[in-house]
């Protein structure tokens, strides 16, 4: 039989290994994670030196028709000619001479502050009126009046749903054109009619 003091001995050693484990991972591991660089999805285009990072950036602008744009971020890079950004968790707002608006969302945006390009990319989400479009990519092009949306579209409104490899929008007219890259595919339309 096992003595009370062996037993004694064993609680003591086993007490004194736990705290010991316990201490490590409280106060020396968590330590050492604090002081390692996250990497984040949203932040991987972000330079290595971040001395050149701005938050909550924002940008207003008109056109000769009285259109509107308005884009913001939660931080981004200048790039080295200054005239585009590169920004993260975006969100954008055009008001259309007519007052009525298109509202964009989206991870990351390339924003050139001369031609007001703006190329949305990752989880993109752009919104007018009743039509909700979802896409991983959205080039938005004032000199040519159009927003292209690709790279695995979903197309919603009230009655339908639309899956297809591109959409075009003219900003003037507002007419939305529904595309295949491949014209052998066709687009696949679910109806609530």
């Amino acid at each position: 039989m096992i003595n009370n003091k062996i037993l004694i001995q064993l609680f003591i050693l086993i007490s004194i290994l736990l705290g010991i484990f316990l201490f490590y991972n409280k106060y020396i591991k968590s330590d050492n994670v604090l002081n390692k660089p996250i990497k984040s999805s949203q932040n991987q285009d972000l330079p290595k030196d971040d001395s050149n990072l701005i938050y909550n950036m924002n940008y207003n602008s008109k056109d000769i028709e009285n259109n509107q744009y308005f884009i913001n971020s939660e931080s981004g890079t200048m790039s080295k000619n200054n005239s585009e950004f590169l920004m993260n968790v975006v969100s954008a707002k055009i008001i259309l001479n007519d007052m009525t608006e298109i509202n964009i969302f989206a991870d990351n945006a390339i924003y050139n502050n001369m031609t007001y390009y703006t190329k949305f990319y990752g989880n993109v989400v752009a919104k007018h009126e009743a039509n909700t479009i979802y896409s991983q990519t959205l080039d938005l092009n004032f000199e040519d009046n159009l927003a292209t949306i690709y790279d695995d579209v979903l197309f919603e409104n009230l009655n339908s749903k639309i899956k297809t490899d591109r959409v075009e929008f003219d900003l003037k007219t507002k007419n939305i054109l529904v595309l295949m890259n491949d014209k052998k595919n066709m687009v696949n339309v679910t109806s609530n009619f």
